[in-house]
């Protein structure tokens, strides 16, 4: 039922009522990954289930629903076992405002509870809440576990809140160094205004210095904000011993320098690593500062170099300029270029002006173009930067590329196609011609259910809707992986695997009980070779690495999706999340959590966690290569 995306109440209800207990707090969590709002009340009863595996699966359930009318009963949780109180906790922060009231009255010194990963839980919920509640928030700052603080200080330095400035500055020099780093993050200018600049600059000029490199880049960062008086720690920042401080530094040239072309080319010749470099092209860019590699009259410019990824790095670059001529004069030429990987780069920096098409019309005229383009991820970006002012007359050129998309192994281009002809028929219907209806009318039901959830409730595509759903595996498959990952992992022997990069191995653990439809995708990928020779193709500093894509930009996969399987588990340093364009897009990419970021909990499957490796995920910059990663 859950893969399917199906809510069978008489079968939860039964299970429920007479299953074992591994398949009654699997119901349990079911109802909130299917979306079964109206089971609800059951969950909400389920709270109070002597069994708590099933009663902590209910409170997540219930946050996966953002059930409002469980908030009463999920305050009542929090005085339930740590493993319910847990989940009830992070079900008030994704109910969010209207349970303000509950979260603020636990949060209470003198009520709190007393163990500490609940009282993080409970710090975590409130960054969601507008305005943060930071004097429920600031008696935590000082408590004695690290944790506890660490999640305090998140829950003010995530929304930036104003309120909490003063209150974080003692803890710069806190001995834990994921703590300093939301700090340094919390003294942004953002938060800090004009009004405290002063008091935040002399400890983010400490921390900007801090032995540990997640600190540095927040601090660098943060200091940007303030313009030129950041100007010295961000430079400095250039010359770090840590790639990737070297990188997110470069980010951030373009906030503290002037375009004076000699500073710049001085930043350009610090470090000759490509990301990098990228980074201060982008940087420039920002400034109109054009630095010979984006110079396309220049025979040694990155634009003419055989590497696609150098090309797609001034593409990119051009996206930046602040001018749309410097935009044109850049990208424009580089949507042409033989590698869809490049064209795809020069489609996406004009796309958010195709919609402005008054002032520029050629903007739209060139993303209609782009609909017969080769590659399915140029047709989509295309077809997508049009949605927005879709009309009747272009139905037809979308059509085309819909028909085109047909042959994908990729569905974007055809759920971006839809969601088009929906846009337009609900912005223009009355100027449809009757044929263009009738050739609507006329396309075949796609097998995908991305494609046919595109299509909304629209009137046009109600032969859609009422064709029945693709029917879901066969048993005998489920039962394979019953009996090949989860019982096994039951028994405590969950599968691990080894992740081989140039920097060296990075062992995993994955969570076949909790996800166990992903874990199967991702060791079935691994026995194929999938993952041999490829690279991480995206590494953001203090965030994420992302693999899994052979394409090498981050828009490829294997021909066909899967379905998210959301569990209770939280991304935390090292966490392995499958990484998505959207609901239940699943596929071959992954990504490993360099720090904690409970923003993303809920949203994407946990299904691994690192056990070893931890110097090599710290080392890691886009572009590393994976040799293979094997099943141990």
């Amino acid at each position: 039922m859950a893969d399917a995306r199906r809510v069978d109440t008489a079968l939860i209800t039964n299970i429920l009522r007479t299953g074992s207990r591994p398949e009654r707090a699997a119901a349990a969590l079911a109802i909130g990954q299917v979306h079964g709002t109206a089971l609800a009340p059951a969950l909400r009863t389920l709270l109070g289930d002597a069994d708590t595996a099933v009663a902590s699966n209910a409170a997540y359930a219930l946050g996966l629903l953002a059930d409002t009318g469980g908030v009463d009963a999920l305050a009542h949780a929090l005085a339930s076992p740590p493993s319910v109180a847990h989940n009830a906790a992070w079900a008030l922060g994704q109910i969010g405002e209207p349970a303000r009231a509950a979260l603020v009255a636990a949060l209470a010194p003198q009520s709190a509870p007393r163990d500490s990963r609940v009282r993080s839980d409970l710090l975590l919920a409130t960054f969601r809440l507008t305005p943060e509640p930071v004097d429920a928030v600031r008696p935590w700052l000082a408590d004695s576990s690290a944790l506890v603080r660490w999640s305090a200080v998140y829950a003010i330095a995530r929304p930036y809140a104003a309120a909490g400035v003063r209150d974080v500055i003692p803890l710069a020099t806190d001995t834990s160094g994921e703590v300093r780093a939301q700090v340094a993050r919390a003294l942004s200018h953002r938060a800090a205004g004009d009004s405290l600049a002063a008091l935040a600059h002399a400890p983010l000029a400490t921390l900007a210095g801090d032995p540990n490199p997640h600190v540095r880049i927040n601090a660098i960062r943060s200091l940007a904000t303030y313009g030129a008086s950041g100007k010295a720690a961000v430079v400095a920042g250039t010359r770090d011993r840590d790639a990737n401080v070297r990188i997110a530094a470069a980010e951030e040239l373009g906030s503290v320098l002037d375009n004076t072309r000699a500073v710049w080319m001085s930043a350009w010749k610090a470090d000759t690593g490509f990301m990098y470099r990228r980074s201060v092209l982008m940087s420039a860019m920002s400034l109109d500062v054009v630095l010979p590699a984006a110079e396309i009259d220049e025979p040694d410019s990155w634009a003419h170099q055989s590497d696609w990824r150098l090309r797609a790095a001034v593409a990119d670059a051009g996206g930046a300029a602040s001018t749309i001529l410097r935009l044109r004069e850049v990208s424009l030429p580089l949507a042409r270029d033989p590698d869809p990987r490049v064209r795809s780069v020069a489609f996406a920096v004009m796309a958010p002006h195709a919609d402005t098409a008054e002032g520029h019309p050629w903007r739209r005229e060139f993303m209609e173009y782009g609909l017969k383009d080769a590659d399915f991820f140029v047709r989509a970006i295309a077809i997508g930067s049009l949605e927005g002012h879709a009309t009747a007359a272009e139905v037809p050129l979308v059509l085309a590329s819909y028909r085109l998309a047909a042959a994908d192994t990729n569905g974007d281009a055809r759920v971006a196609a839809i969601r088009f002809v929906v846009s337009a028929w609900k912005r223009d219907s009355v100027h449809f011609a009757d044929s263009t209806v009738a050739a609507i009318r006329a396309l075949p039901v796609p097998p995908d259910m991305l494609t046919r959830d595109a299509a909304d409730s629209v009137s046009l595509f109600e032969s859609w809707r009422s064709a029945p759903q693709p029917d879901p595996r066969p048993a005998a498959w489920y039962e394979q992986i019953v009996r090949t990952r989860i019982l096994p992992a039951l028994g405590g022997k969950l599968p691990r695997a080894e992740i081989v990069t140039e920097r060296g191995i990075i062992t995993l653990e994955l969570y076949a009980v909790d996800a166990p439809l992903t874990v199967d995708n991702f060791l079935t990928l691994v026995a194929s070779g999938y993952y041999h020779d490829v690279r991480f193709h995206r590494v953001v500093p203090n965030f994420v690495a992302q693999d899994g894509d052979r394409r090498g930009d981050g828009n490829g996969g294997p021909a066909y999706t899967i379905r998210d399987e959301l569990n209770p588990r939280r991304y935390e340093r090292g966490s392995m999340g499958m990484a998505l364009s959207g609901p239940d897009t699943g596929g071959s990419q992954y990504f490993l959590m360099l720090v904690p970021d409970p923003h993303l909990d809920g949203r994407y499957t946990v299904f691994g966690r690192m056990m070893g490796g931890w110097d090599v995920l710290d080392a890691l910059v886009q572009g590393d290569r994976i040799e293979r990663i094997r099943a141990l």
